[in-house]
């Protein structure tokens, strides 16, 4: 049976899980999209998906454009990368897609209130939008628990030369990767690096540091600062934390960028030899890499 399938609504549907999908790669990899990447590569599927209006082909051909729109999302997402970086990306991607395809695709048979249209790899769902909503934020968590059933360790045990940039001030530092802080921001879910202040507060405006004098109790903290909060057998507590413009860490004879935060640790010391820790789910997927380019990774 024939019906219309509007151009618009196919854009904005793909866009939104290409987006979520790109997302939910980069806290998968630990490899940063930077700037308008993720929303650019986004797009780009979204435009892709406009295929379904080509004239069908053979399983070839579907197989050829699902290949090359990938391909495409992909490269605009991470830019340019090494060969073996962009085939592992490639592979996430494509996990990532299948599984949050099958969570969207699972509810729609369970909850059906639409027609389907498939031509040339592309699929188009007639969801309505509280269905579209409800499948895009049951693929996120679905993910994310599937993310924390592996339980990445990647790299665990080994120190990691990592910089961090805000505004016009860096600093370096060493760090250990560490399944044993699974500390992440609250609000955005990005993991968090215990750094030792004396270090971190290298980075920190004026106002910042007189804050942090005062023992942060001086009301609210400053704009730039947030709380994090933790827990250990001895009891609770709270770290101050700021999100860095810039944060690399070195993975055998690559820089590589991540995403975190830096949590700063009042009145203790990082690991020996080391001045902070950090959950090596960060840099996972580049970790592998590095050991097979560069061996073990130490930070100097």
């Amino acid at each position: 049976m024939d019906y219309v399938i509007y151009g618009d609504v196919l854009v904005a549907v793909n866009f939104i899980i290409d987006l979520l999908i790109l997302r939910l790669c980069q806290l998968l990899t630990g490899i940063r999209q930077q700037g308008a990447r993720p929303y650019l590569a986004a797009a780009a599927g979204g435009l892709c998906s406009m295929a379904i209006f080509i004239p069908a082909g053979s399983l070839w051909l579907d197989l050829f454009i699902r290949l090359g729109f990938s391909f495409i999302v992909v490269s605009i997402a991470y830019g340019r990368q090494a060969l073996s970086v962009f085939l592992r990306l490639l592979g996430v991607f494509y996990a990532v897609s299948f599984l949050v395809a099958g969570v969207v695709i699972g509810l729609w048979f369970l909850f059906p209130g639409g027609r389907y249209a498939y031509r040339n790899g592309m699929v188009y769902l007639d969801l309505a939008p509280t269905v579209l909503i409800g499948s895009v934020a049951a693929a996120y968590l679905f993910v994310r628990v599937f993310e924390r059933i592996l339980c990445w360790g990647r790299g665990m045990g080994e120190r990691y030369a990592m910089t961090a940039r805000r505004g016009d001030r860096s600093i370096a530092f060493t760090a250990l990767a560490d399944t044993g802080n699974r500390l992440t921001e609250p609000f955005s879910g990005l993991p968090v690096v215990v750094l030792e202040e004396e270090k971190g507060r290298q980075l920190l405006t004026g106002e910042e540091r007189d804050w942090l004098d005062t023992g942060m109790t001086a009301g609210e903290p400053p704009p730039g600062l947030r709380f994090v909060t933790y827990r250990t057998i001895s009891g609770n507590g709270l770290l101050a934390a700021f999100r860095p413009q810039g944060l690399r860490v070195r993975v055998g004879e690559r820089w590589i960028e991540v995403e975190g935060y830096l949590a700063l640790l009042r009145d203790g010391k990082g690991p020996a030899g080391c001045e902070g820790i950090f959950h090596p789910r960060m840099i996972q997927l580049a970790a592998g890499i590095g050991e097979k380019e560069g061996g073990a990774v130490h930070g100097g």
